[in-house]
Parts: C-alpha cells; sequence; structure tokens
C-alpha cells in the first residue's frame, strides 16, 4: 500500500498486536480518505446526509475485511472502486424508488380520473334527465320513445298518429333544449360528451 506507513516497533506473531496494527491502518485509512470520498461523493450526489451514509457504508466494509487489508496492493484504487459501487447502488435504488413513485403516481391518476369521469358521467345523465323532464309533455314523449325505445320516427308518428314531419321537429328541438339545458347547468368540464 502505496502512501501509508503503519508503526510495528516489535514484529512478533501475537494476534492481539496483529489486530492493533489492523485497526491503526484502518485509522489511517479513514483520516486520509475520508475528506477526499465525500467530495468525490458530493460531485455526483450533491446531498450531504447520503455522502456521509455512503462514506460510513464504505468504511465498514473495509472495516469487514481489514484483515485483508495488506494485501491490496492499491488502495486508492480499491477505495475509490467501493464508493463508487456504494454511489451506483444508491442510484439505483433511487432510480427504483422514483421509477416505483411515477407508476404509483400515475396509477392514482388513472383512478382517479376513472373515479371523475364516472362522476362525471353520473352528474352528466342526471342533467340529461332534468332536462328531459323539462320538455314539453309531447316533445318529451317522442324524444323517450327514440332515444329509450329506440324507435323510429314513422314508428313513432304512427303510434301517436302524428305526421313524421311532427315527430322529426319535436326531435330536433328537444334535442336543441337538452344540449341548451345541459350546457347551462353543467359544472365543470366534461370528459365523456355523447
Amino acid at each position: 500500500m502505496a502512501g501509508l506507513q503503519v508503526n510495528t516497533p516489535n514484529a512478533n506473531n501475537d494476534p492481539g498486536h496483529h489486530e492493533d496494527l489492523q485497526e491503526q491502518l484502518f485509522q489511517e485509512l479513514f483520516r486520509e480518505y475520508e475528506q477526499r470520498l465525500y467530495v468525490f461523493i458530493m460531485k455526483i450526489l450533491r446531498s450531504d446526509a447520503t455522502a456521509r451514509d455512503i462514506i460510513q457504508d464504505v468504511f465498514l466494509k473495509l472495516w469487514i475485511i481489514r484483515s485483508k487489508l495488506p494485501d491490496i496492493e492499491n488502495i486508492n484504487a480499491f477505495l475509490y472502486r467501493l464508493t463508487e459501487n456504494r454511489v451506483y447502488d444508491h442510484l439505483r435504488a433511487t432510480a427504483t424508488r422514483k421509477e416505483y413513485r411515477q407508476a404509483l403516481w400515475e396509477q392514482l391518476q388513472r383512478a382517479n380520473n376513472g373515479e371523475e369521469q364516472l362522476l362525471e358521467k353520473k352528474e352528466y345523465h342526471s342533467i340529461i334527465r332534468d332536462a328531459i323532464k323539462q320538455l314539453p309533455p309531447q316533445r318529451r314523449i317522442v324524444y323517450l320513445m327514440n332515444k329509450d325505445e329506440g324507435l323510429k320516427q314513422k314508428e313513432i308518428a304512427d303510434k301517436l298518429q302524428l305526421s313524421p314531419n311532427t315527430v322529426r321537429n319535436h326531435l330536433a328541438e328537444a334535442i336543441k333544449q337538452i344540449g341548451s339545458y345541459v350546457k347551462r347547468n353543467i359544472s365543470g368540464f366534461l370528459s365523456i360528451l355523447p
């Protein structure tokens, strides 16, 4: 490991001494790299809290593998690669959460639109029913026979003993009156118009 010196007063095979050396090496690495890695992360993420969390993860990983530190040839490259991987993990997780939130938002929007459309449709039909009630009796009967019963103008004329022209005029006036009533009474934008 270039650049780092570990004080070894007497290199004996005492396991406690070996652990002390590992801890000393770890502390030196922490002092030397903490700020540099923090700056590296901040350039990418621009989040102090996230940068500190990632630093903590990196050094926790380093602590876990501290017994292998002397075997690492280029500690600088190792630490930056470890940090870079943690940053990418964070970005992937964030992207996944964003995608999840976006998908959830879109689902909620579709659900809300469905509910709004249902309410609008109910409101629209209620206004139409009210408009039909406002029609003069003969016109209302002609309109309902045509729209509800599906009868043709000639059939209506025969049943009501009216001329086909009179039935046609009643239907045209009924549609005009209903349209006028709906325009006056509709609240909000309706996305469901016939």
